[in-house]
């Protein structure tokens, strides 16, 4: 089950670096800022789910400690784009969005730079930061769920007067869904933490839950930003679009 797991991950890393690359040709088209930071976000998670899984799945030694923390500062480093990409697509102009996205950069530096300095285990409760650390690179998770459900909310009611595309709509529904999927991903650290803290060894149902999380964001995000045809003429013809009052 354990080598299932390393899988899954790997699988994840690979998507996600393949949709760095989708994104960012994508902003060298259009110029648009939103798709270069969700790149280099992807980016990053793509090469830390590959650097962090890859020799366990061939059954090599495992990373040295300073290796790891390498490894977690990539993906630490990934989620400063990423927060600037919830502000810029769902609060430009709203002030406490960019102190969130300050404060949210502040712990994430904090806990894992101490981290790094006390030199416990990553994932574990032994490591005294690591809820600070876990604090900085949930928070973004929780945050674009939450915008992306709000204007899902206004995007539908704007699709029945014929406003805004359904396709549109749809993306706000499946980043939700990205966002949440995340939330369990993150959710399953603190199960991995306190496996670790406990026997060294992961648990049945932290790996189950660390895997499913992972595949299903992969699935919502390719649906959300390169949707195949089929799936693109289902959301239109599903969408309840109210007739235009005739004129006189």
């Amino acid at each position: 089950m354990e080598e299932n797991a390393y899988i899954t991950s790997i699988i994840a890393g690979a998507f996600y670096l393949i949709a760095s690359l989708r994104l960012i040709r994508l902003n060298r088209r259009t110029g648009e800022r939103p798709e270069l930071l969700l790149g280099f976000y992807f980016g990053f998670s793509g090469a830390y789910y590959l650097g962090y899984n890859l020799p366990n799945l061939f059954g090599l030694d495992p990373w040295p400690a300073a290796a790891e923390w390498i490894i977690e500062w990539i993906y630490i480093l990934g989620v400063f784009p990423y927060l600037f990409f919830i502000r810029s697509v769902f609060r430009p102009e709203a002030a406490w969005a960019g102190v969130l996205v300050g404060i949210c950069s502040v712990v994430l530096l904090l806990g894992t730079g101490l981290g790094v300095l006390d030199g416990s285990a990553i994932y574990s409760f032994d490591n005294p930061w690591f809820l600070v650390q876990w604090v900085g690179y949930t928070t973004p998770c929780a945050w674009l769920c939450w915008e992306a459900l709000l204007s899902r909310q206004g995007a539908q009611k704007r699709v029945r007067y014929g406003l805004c595309e359904p396709v549109v709509a749809n993306r706000y529904l499946l980043l939700t869904l990205f966002g949440g999927f995340q939330v369990l991903a993150c959710l399953a650290d603190l199960s991995f933490a306190a496996d670790i803290s406990a026997s060294q060894t992961a648990s049945l149902i932290s790996e189950v839950l660390l895997g499913g999380s992972e595949i299903a964001s992969v699935a919502v995000l390719w649906l959300a930003f390169f949707p195949p045809r089929f799936y693109v003429d289902w959301i239109t013809r599903r969408a309840v679009i109210l007739p235009t009052p005739m004129d006189g």
